[in-house]
C-alpha cells in the first residue's frame, strides 16, 4: 500500500510541474494574481490594480482593471495586502455574472482601505472595469 501512496504522490507532482491542475470544485477558478500600483501624487493619485477574473470557465481577455482614487499613497505592505485581498476575490465563483464579480472585487477594495488601512473610501472613488463594463 505504501508503494500505491508513493506513486499516486509522484503522479501528482508530475502533473503540477507539466502544467496539470488539480481537480477542484466547478464554481472555483484557479488564483488569479493581482498587482497594485500607485500613480501620480496629490489630489491626482490613484492606485491601480489589475489582474484576471474567469467567466463561465473562459480566462482569456477578461482583464480587470481597478482605480482608486485616494490621496492616500500606499506603501509596498499595503500594495501587496490590497493584492492579496483581490486575488483571494477574484474567481471565488466563476457561475456568477462579470458584473456581480466587479462589484465583489470592488467591495474587497473598499473593506481593505477601511478595515486594514483605517482609510476612509467610498466605493464611488473605486472603478473596476472589465472591457467597456464598469462599477
Amino acid at each position: 500500500m505504501p508503494k500505491l501512496v508513493r506513486l499516486a504522490a509522484a503522479a501528482s507532482v508530475a502533473a503540477l510541474m507539466t502544467g496539470g491542475v488539480l481537480v477542484s470544485p466547478a464554481s472555483a477558478a484557479p488564483a488569479h494574481d493581482y498587482s497594485c500600483s500607485n500613480q501620480g501624487g496629490a489630489a491626482d493619485h490613484t492606485v491601480n490594480c489589475s489582474g484576471l477574473i474567469t467567466i463561465a470557465d473562459v480566462l482569456s481577455d477578461n482583464k480587470v482593471n481597478i482605480s482608486v482614487k485616494d490621496i492616500d499613497v500606499l506603501n509596498d505592505a499595503q500594495l501587496a495586502t490590497l493584492e492579496t485581498a483581490l486575488t483571494k476575490v477574484a474567481g471565488n465563483d466563476i457561475l456568477l455574472p462579470s458584473t456581480i464579480q466587479l462589484a465583489d472585487l470592488q467591495l474587497a477594495v473598499v473593506n481593505t482601505y477601511v478595515n486594514d488601512f483605517k482609510i476612509k473610501l467610498s466605493p464611488a472613488n473605486v472603478m473596476v472595469c472589465i472591457g467597456r463594463i464598469c462599477l
